[in-house]
């Protein structure tokens, strides 16, 4: 018997996002983009062709890339197949409490026969100019144009699911915060998520995932302590803590000027520091991303 396909309605979680994105600037260095703003953020361009592939590096029975901290109630890993699942749940299922999974990932990704599938371009840019609505919409057309019965790379397709749908069925709660790969989130991003965060009830367990676990998911589970700790830690404190968690990945560090992830990596690290003295001096987080600043 085949299994029933259950594309579950994406549930957007605050306000919609911007529809027009700024594209990357062309003909200006680096140095000058970042002198416009403190909080300047160079967007790039999407990227082609898009190419349907299976993560079979992911489609293991543990999560790969997993880390947590018990202390802070926070984990983080690569993308997974649903049977892993149960283990990010184990540590809500020993103290009964509730478990967020932050869906970091803005390329269209889902669940064929259970196993996880993105629609891959270079640097996972296929979306880099769309925003959080326009991501969850093309995501969910290109899950809901295939079929049970037809195949897809020589498989044939049994059965179809979002991974919010895979989520929420385990009795899950799940948070989708659509980030550009090797980039800083949005500051619409950034609000959505400090206003999830101000939600969520003490006792809850947050669990970050990007694709492969690095760049996207490190990012936020500095900005997720951050936001826990500025008040008792320096920033150093912080992402030390997160990088002994993370096999040394550093989310502040900055390659060379040659490196093409320069301009992007350089403005993640200083979005952080930002992101720092935003937490610092909002310690109830009374104030969202954009209206600090606005100052």
């Amino acid at each position: 018997m085949q299994k029933m396909i259950w594309l579950l309605p994406i549930l957007v979680l605050a306000a919609c996002a911007e529809k027009n994105v700024a594209s990357e600037t062309e003909g200006r260095s680096v140095s000058e983009n970042v002198a416009n703003s403190q909080f300047f953020m160079t967007r790039p361009k999407p990227t082609e062709p898009v190419e349907l592939v299976f993560d079979t590096k992911y489609n293991g029975k543990k999560p790969l890339n997993y880390r947590a901290d018990n202390q802070l109630r926070m984990s983080g890993s690569a993308s997974y197949q649903p049977q892993a699942l149960r283990e990010i749940a184990k540590p809500v299922k020993k103290k009964k409490n509730l478990l967020y999974i932050f869906d970091l990932r803005q390329e269209s990704h889902g669940y064929i026969n259970d196993q996880p599938v993105t629609w891959q371009a270079d640097r996972d840019w296929a979306n880099a100019d769309l925003s959080h609505d326009e991501v969850i919409r093309r995501e969910r057309r290109l899950l809901g144009d295939m079929k049970v019965g037809e195949k897809v790379n020589g498989t044939e397709i049994k059965s179809i699911e979002t991974e919010e749908s895979s989520v929420r069925s385990a009795g899950h709660n799940y948070v989708r915060i659509t980030v550009t790969d090797h980039v800083r989130p949005t500051d619409v991003e950034v609000d959505r998520f400090v206003e999830t965060v101000r939600h969520l009830p003490e006792d809850a367990w947050v669990h970050f995932h990007c694709r492969a676990g690095k760049g996207r998911t490190t990012t936020f589970m500095v900005m997720y302590d951050i936001l826990k700790n500025a008040q008792k830690n320096s920033l150093a404190e912080i992402n030390e803590r997160v990088m002994k968690l993370s096999d040394d990945y550093d989310a502040m560090a900055i390659p060379a000027q040659t490196d093409w992830k320069y301009v992007y990596q350089k403005e993640r690290a200083e979005f952080l520091a930002n992101f720092y003295a935003y937490a610092k001096e909002n310690p109830k987080i009374e104030k969202l991303w954009t209206e600090w600043t606005k100052k």
